[in-house]
């Protein structure tokens, strides 16, 4: 049987071969050798991915750490990199304090002992062709999605003026040599391959509308992803097809008022406040869901001020300000007087996609064509959604000009994705534009720092361990 990679730049993962994964005593029979065996690949737990250095990096969330101890004591930590948005700490410390990169293995994994061994086998397992279709179309959104995931974080912001001479990452298939050297791909070239899996996925027609869970891939999920590369790309009327085709399958936005309910403080029990909850395999607008807590995260001051009044994302989370009346404990849990999350309950959707950041898009392509009315339209559809009651009212017919139209846009945007990996992605793809790009400012104290829209920190560092075994893979900045 002929060895294949299943783990990029093997040492990340581990070093694995066709048959690691698919032989069983007696030594040479294959494990995966029906097609019901190979659809138990795919039910695969999407949990504990946090985004945490992404979140702080856009300025809207910290770490619970004592931050102004961190950034004044000498030693430099990636905590002091993100936060004061050190540029020269970026380019030398932050790679020699990334050993590894739990983005970097979490996501290569799915791609390699999930997408690829299914690719591999498929096409030769014995069982139902309907369920061979349906199985083989998951493997390809999955692999498409996540080297989407893993190209937003390692490489350049994609631009048509570059994209065919910068380099990204290496797109991992199922039939690459194990002796081999994984080539590192142009933007250009990855974006190609993250589209060729997804139309392949979709013209092969096994993909369901309602997929097994909200874990596993459906045919709403394959038109997203390819509305996310897309937009990407920068194609954005082929990025509205895709959103509008994605919606025809699956449209409902959830209310989030519907989930805020009574919530006792767990250090006053009689304190009670209205606080969300969001549910998890249960919130109709995920299309696809990976797993996660919000937890004690702090919220910078800055981001707090990005949200529209009466928020339920900010007004109804559960906050620090929420555990004693009348006491901020900001300076106890991070050394400033800031508002923080005590959000162990609501499932936030981090690495997944929902049927809002379709509208988002939608919103935003409007907009570009000079549409105003239909892009307040689509984003009053989410914020009907999001605001309390006796405080929404509609943008559509009271926005007039291009530049209120783009605040509105970037204060819903923030709003739905402040949680997720996703303000990150939206805010770089975001540099690259004039109407919308932005310098990031925070303040720490008496300190002010700044982010620039050029700034090479919105890439982040191949990790140690994948650069020692691949010494030919280049950093991107």
């Amino acid at each position: 049987m002929k060895k294949i990679i299943y783990s990029l730049f093997i040492g990340t993962l581990g070093l694995t071969s066709c048959s690691d994964f698919t032989d069983i005593k007696p030594k040479g029979s294959n494990l995966l050798q029906s097609v019901t065996d190979l659809e138990m690949l795919l039910n695969y737990e999407f949990q504990g991915i946090k985004a945490t250095q992404q979140q702080l990096l856009c300025g809207d969330l910290y770490p619970q750490e004592m931050i102004p101890t961190v950034i004044n004591r000498p030693n430099m930590t990636l905590t002091k990199i993100f936060t004061t948005w050190d540029e020269s700490a970026h380019a030398k410390e932050q790679l020699d304090l990334t050993a590894s990169d739990a983005h970097y293995t979490k996501f290569y994994e799915v791609i390699g002992k999930i997408a690829n061994p299914v690719l591999l086998n498929i096409d030769k397992a014995d069982g139902d062709d309907a369920l061979r279709q349906q199985v083989k179309c998951e493997a390809l959104v999955l692999r498409a999605y996540f080297h989407y995931l893993v190209v937003q974080k390692f490489a350049k912001a994609y631009d048509p003026a570059y994209a065919s001479t910068t380099m990204a990452i290496p797109y991992l298939k199922e039939t690459q040599d194990l002796l081999a050297t994984i080539p590192q791909l142009t933007l250009e070239q990855v974006y190609t391959n993250i589209l060729t899996d997804i139309d392949e996925a979709i013209s092969l027609g096994g993909l369901t509308d309602e997929p097994v869970n909200q874990m596993r891939v459906g045919l709403p999920f394959a038109y997203a992803v390819k509305a996310m590369a897309l937009m990407s790309m920068q194609r954005y009327d082929d990025a509205a097809d895709a959103a509008n085709a994605s919606l025809a399958l699956k449209s409902t936005i959830s209310n989030y008022n519907d989930y805020v309910r009574d919530t006792p403080s767990p250090v006053m029990p009689s304190f009670v406040n209205q606080a969300i909850h969001r549910p998890f395999m249960d919130c109709e607008e995920d299309i696809f869901v990976t797993r996660d807590i919000l937890g004690q995260m702090g919220i910078s001051d800055e981001a707090w001020a990005r949200f529209e009044d009466g928020h339920i994302c900010r007004d109804r989370l559960f906050s620090g300000d929420m555990l004693i009346p009348g006491r901020k404990l900001g300076e106890a849990y991070f050394g400033m007087d800031i508002n923080f999350s005590y959000d162990n309950d609501s499932k936030w959707n981090t690495f997944g996609l929902k049927t809002s950041q379709m509208r988002l898009i939608l919103a935003e392509c409007e907009l570009l064509k000079g549409n105003i009315d239909n892009a307040m339209e689509q984003l009053d559809m989410i914020r009907i959604n999001r605001i309390i009651p006796e405080k929404y009212v509609s943008l559509k017919g009271t926005v007039t000009s291009r530049e209120e139209a783009v605040r509105h846009l970037k204060q819903t945007s923030h709003g739905e994705n402040i949680y997720t990996y996703f303000n990150f992605v939206t805010r770089k793809r975001w540099n690259r534009m004039d109407d919308f790009k932005e310098t990031l400012t925070r303040t720490v104290g008496d300190k002010t720092f700044t982010l620039s829209p050029e700034s090479d920190m919105w890439i982040f560092p191949f990790p140690q361990n994948v650069i020692s075994l691949n010494p030919s893979l280049q950093q991107n900045y």
